[in-house]
Formats: C-alpha cells, sequence, structure tokens
C-alpha cells in the first residue's frame, strides 16, 4: 500500500485547477509596458571561500581544510524576474569528494511568484511554515486574492546504519499544500490545507528497536488579520491537525458523521490516528500614536504537530498581556509585558507546571549624548500534582530574575568621535524548594566597560574594554575577569579595512586557575565595486593549571572572495 497524501483525483483536479489559473492569470496581467521593459537584465554576485584549521590539545572540531562555491544570481527577461542560488561545498577532509547542495528558482512577474526546484514556502505558523521541499509551488495575488498552491518531497528515503550514531531512518515523504485567502498586508483571511506522507512502498517492517513508521499527516488551518477601524488590530490563526501515526497499522478506525467519507479518501484512518489543534489569537489597541497595548491567547494540544512545518512548542496554554510607551518627545521608550503559561492540558503527565513571565524594558535620553538602557525580567516555574502527588524533594519552584543597565555616552568632533558604555548585569536563580535550593541556587553578575576612541581624518579606531564576572553558589565559585584591545584601521581610501582584536583572560574555579587568550585578526579589500576579498584568522590558546579544565591551541582561518555583477 502507498499511503500518497494526495489521491489521483485530487492530483487531477489540482492540474486543472492550476491550467485554468495560468490563462486568467495572463488575461488580467496589464501587458500594456511590457514594451518598454528592458529584454534581460542579470546582476548577482559568485564567491569562492575556504577555511584551514588547526588544533593542540584536544580533539579536532572540524576537517583541516574545506571550501566552496556560492551563487546567488537574478535574471529578468521582460519583467520577469528569475532569481537563482545555490551552493556547492566539501566538507570532507579528502578533497576528491565534493557535494552538491541545494538548487532553487522562484521566478516572478508582477503577482505571480512561481517556484521550482529545493524551494520552502509559509502558509501559517500551524499548517505549512518554512518546511524545504524539492517540487513545484505558485503563488497568485491577483487584486486581493491570495491564493498558493506547492507539491513536492520534503524527505527522502535514508536506512538505517548500525555503525553510524547519526543515522536517521526515514521514508520518502511527499505532499501537497494548498491556500485560498482574500485581503491585503494589513486586512486578510486565508483558507490553508496541508497533506504530507510517507511512501510505503515495498515496506518491510524494521527490526531494529526505535524504528520510525510510516506516517501520515493531514492539516487545516484559518488565519486572518482584521484591522476593526484605525486603532484595532483582531489577528487568529486557528489548525486542526490529523495524525496518523503508523499507516501499516490494520486495526481499522471507523469515522462518522459528516464529511467523514470526504476526509478518509485524504487520509488513511487506523488505531494510531490522533487529531490535534492548535489556536493563536490577539487584541491590539493603538490607545494614541505613541502609545499602545495588546492581549494574547495560545493553545496548543500536547503532541501537536504538522509534517509541513519543523519544531513546535506544543502542550501549552498562554495569557500574555504586553503594552509599549514612547513619551516626551522620543526621550524615553518603554515596553512591558506580562504573561502565565501552564503546561498539562490533556491532564496525562504526573506534574503539571505553571509558568508566570514578566519583562519591562525602558531607554531614557536624557541628553543627545547621553542616556540609560534598562531591562528586567522575572521568570518562575512552579509544578502542581497532575495524575499523581509530588515528592517535595522533587518539586520545581525556582525564579529566575535577570536585571540589566547600561549608560552610555556619545559625542563627535570635527577629528574626534567618543563611546563610553557600562554594562551592569546580574542574573539570580532562586530556588523556592527548601530541599534542592542548597544545589541549585546561583547568583550571577557581570561587569563590562567600553571606551571606543575614533580619529576621523586617519580612519583610525581604538576601543578598550575590561569586564568581571562572577557565578556563586553553594558547590563552587566562579570568577572571569580581564580586557580587551580593538584596533581598527581604514586604509587606501577606505578600500582596505583592518581589524585587530585581542583579548586577555583570568579564569578562577574550585582551585583550577587558567588564562585564556583569544586574537582576531580580519582584514576586507574592496579594490572596485565588484570585486571584494576577506580574510579571518582567529587564535584561541587556553592554558590550566589543572587536567580539570583542557589546555590547548587552536587556529581557524577564512578567505573570501565575492564577484558582484
Amino acid at each position: 500500500m502507498y499511503a500518497h497524501p494526495l489521491t489521483p483525483p485530487l492530483r487531477t483536479a489540482c492540474w486543472l485547477i492550476l491550467i485554468l489559473l495560468l490563462p486568467l492569470a495572463a488575461e488580467a496581467q496589464d501587458f500594456s509596458n511590457l514594451k518598454n521593459a528592458k529584454p534581460f537584465t542579470i546582476g548577482g554576485s559568485v564567491g569562492l571561500s575556504s577555511v584551514f584549521y588547526n588544533a593542540n590539545g584536544i580533539e579536532a572540531r572540524q576537517s583541516p581544510f574545506t571550501y566552496g562555491f556560492n551563487a546567488n544570481v537574478n535574471m529578468s527577461v521582460y519583467g520577469f524576474s528569475l532569481p537563482l542560488s545555490f551552493v556547492w561545498y566539501d566538507q570532507q577532509s579528502n578533497l576528491n569528494y565534493p557535494s552538491f547542495n541545494r538548487f532553487g528558482i522562484s521566478p516572478k512577474y508582477k503577482w505571480i511568484t512561481v517556484h521550482a526546484g529545493h524551494r520552502s514556502m509559509r502558509f501559517s505558523d500551524f499548517t505549512l511554515n518554512g518546511q524545504s521541499f524539492l517540487g513545484a509551488g505558485i503563488e497568485l495575488t491577483p487584486g486581493k486574492f491570495r491564493l498558493a498552491g506547492m507539491y513536492g518531497r520534503f524527505n527522502q528515503n535514508s536506512d538505517n546504519d548500525p555503525y553510524m550514531a547519526d543515522s536517521i531512518p526515514r521514508y520518502t515523504r511527499r505532499g501537497w499544500a494548498g491556500k485560498v485567502g482574500y485581503g491585503t498586508q494589513k486586512s486578510f483571511i486565508d483558507v490553508s490545507v496541508v497533506s504530507i506522507g510517507d511512501n510505503t512502498d515495498n515496506y518491510v517492517p524494521p527490526t531494529y528497536p526505535d524504528a520510525p513508521t510510516p506516517a501520515q499527516n493531514l492539516v487545516a488551518g484559518v488565519t486572518s488579520m482584521l484591522s476593526l477601524g484605525a486603532k484595532v488590530v483582531f489577528s487568529f490563526d486557528g489548525s486542526i491537525s490529523c495524525f496518523t501515526k503508523n499507516v501499516k497499522d490494520s486495526h481499522p478506525f471507523e469515522l462518522s458523521g459528516f464529511g467523514s467519507s470526504f476526509l478518509s479518501s485524504l487520509i488513511a484512518m487506523n488505531l494510531s490516528t490522533t487529531f490535534y489543534t492548535a489556536l493563536k489569537t490577539s487584541l491590539s489597541y493603538k490607545i494614541t500614536p505613541q502609545i499602545g497595548a495588546a492581549v494574547e491567547y495560545r493553545r496548543i494540544d500536547p503532541e501537536y504537530h504538522s509534517l509541513g512545518a519543523y519544531f513546535l512548542n506544543n502542550d501549552l496554554e498562554l495569557y500574555s498581556f504586553n503594552a509599549n510607551a514612547t513619551l516626551f518627545k522620543n526621550r524615553v521608550v518603554l515596553r512591558g509585558s506580562l504573561g502565565v503559561q501552564h503546561d498539562n492540558l490533556g491532564n496525562t503527565k504526573k506534574f503539571t507546571s505553571k509558568r508566570v513571565v514578566g519583562n519591562a524594558s525602558g531607554a531614557i535620553n536624557f541628553t543627545q549624548n547621553f542616556g540609560v538602557d534598562a531591562n528586567w525580567s522575572n521568570f518562575s516555574t512552579n509544578q502542581r500534582p497532575g495524575r499523581s502527588a509530588i515528592i517535595d524533594s522533587l518539586k520545581m519552584f525556582q525564579v529566575n530574575q535577570n536585571f540589566s543597565i547600561m549608560p552610555r555616552f556619545t559625542k563627535a568632533t570635527a577629528t574626534h568621535s567618543h563611546f563610553v558604555m557600562l554594562n551592569l548585569n546580574r542574573m539570580q536563580l532562586d530556588d523556592k524548594n527548601k530541599a534542592t535550593a542548597a544545589q541549585t541556587d546561583t547568583k550571577t553578575t557581570v561587569l563590562m566597560a567600553n571606551y571606543s576612541l575614533g580619529f576621523l581624518k586617519s580612519g583610525t579606531n581604538l576601543t578598550i574594554g575590561a569586564n568581571y564576572t562572577t557565578m556563586e553558589n553553594n558547590m563552587y565559585d566562579a570568577t572571569t575577569y580581564g580586557g580587551s584591545l580593538t584596533i581598527a584601521q581604514a586604509l587606501v581610501k577606505n578600500k582596505l579595512s583592518l581589524n585587530w582584536t585581542n583579548s586577555y583572560m583570568l579564569n578562577q574555579m574550585g582551585g583550577n586557575d587558567g588564562t585564556t587568550i583569544n586574537s582576531y585578526l580580519s582584514a576586507a579589500f574592496r579594490p572596485h565595486k565588484k570585486h571584494a576579498f576577506n580574510l579571518a584568522v582567529n587564535y584561541i590558546s587556553n592554558n590550566y593549571s589543572t587536567d580539570t579544565a583542557p589546555s590547548y591551541n587552536e587556529t581557524r582561518g577564512e578567505l573570501k572572495y565575492a564577484f558582484t555583477f
């Protein structure tokens, strides 16, 4: 059985719709300016890069030498935009086996966009959302209509290799998606459907544990944004996901009710089939042009996922409020938010975690040269009994607080520029569980100071910095302090820029004292507006008095060339 997400009747219907839409698009398109358009234009860039690497004292983190080639080309034929991009690279130490990454094209002409090759499209957060596929797609926006569709392969089959720790077996996964909507960017409503499934032709049940099963997924969603007057905006994004974990499960699942036969024709159903919902909605109000507020509600079922989207946080319900204000002729900017969230929506977990998240930030510009930025955040997690009681020693009740303040001063004259920045950051983890507080209570303090002096005529810039970091808990104390010096120079009428940054840090942690030296040198040379060369070399040296932390030297360099046309 081939559990294909697109049945033959639907596949035929999709092609018929596409064939019907294209003539309509051509008929509605205004070709009056076609004779004035340039027959052919081309622009873009191509680049070469190579990376060298060496390490002593630790295992190498990468190959000693790699190289690559990339290109971004945009062609236009009588107004039709044809963007191209691809990357060719080698990540093997053996230079005889370079590999080709991905190639895709998305030509565009006014309100018509066509995708071909390795592409990604987005309909909404919970349906099709950036998942890469190899295939074809189209987006049509004639007037206020918002139409889109795609068909392609999301995964290529691969076998499990017992000798490779990171081997991921998977099936060939194909699917289609469609969207119909109406409106503008500020006020619209879209309805989207995504159907993706694994190919089970020549299916052989795996014999190794934790093997993946062939899955199939059908998702339908509604996304909208409505401007209710000039001050109020309402948004909504809701989806229903029907997910069959194993299409080879022989236990049938009978669905009754309106539309059941149609739904059964789109997705294989058995006892591994489950339904999930996801919802996100918000209401924002602009009190004045300078003051606004918004409320948001989000609820995502446990295990909700769409095969057309990457990782989604699930099993959560969230209520949040945020506000912002710009006052006193933009001299004061304030932002704040407060949210309450909990999991265990299905009451299947042993514990229910409740989280309260608060954040407040502000910027005050006392004068044109002097200002202060500040930020405070509070994140608390409190577990409560779910299906069973919580043992006191295992209960999590923690509060994370973070406060930072950054005074800044800038001044520029005809010959020099000055910039002074101080930063104090205080982070504290407060464990309210007396049984675990002794092991987890932690306080971290970070102090930083930087002064930058620019010589405007010579193109020289000097930056001196100092920092101090300490972390304290009942298990150990760790302190790091040191300084940095950066020299930047522009030469050859600003065609060549050099930057050299050096830092020296002393590390103290539980009697294991050490030093870290970091030196970074970069050069950028643009002899012509179409040619650019970049060189970067980074050297790190770690030295410790004991073997608790490794002592090593590491060098990494990169050379790039780019041609723009």
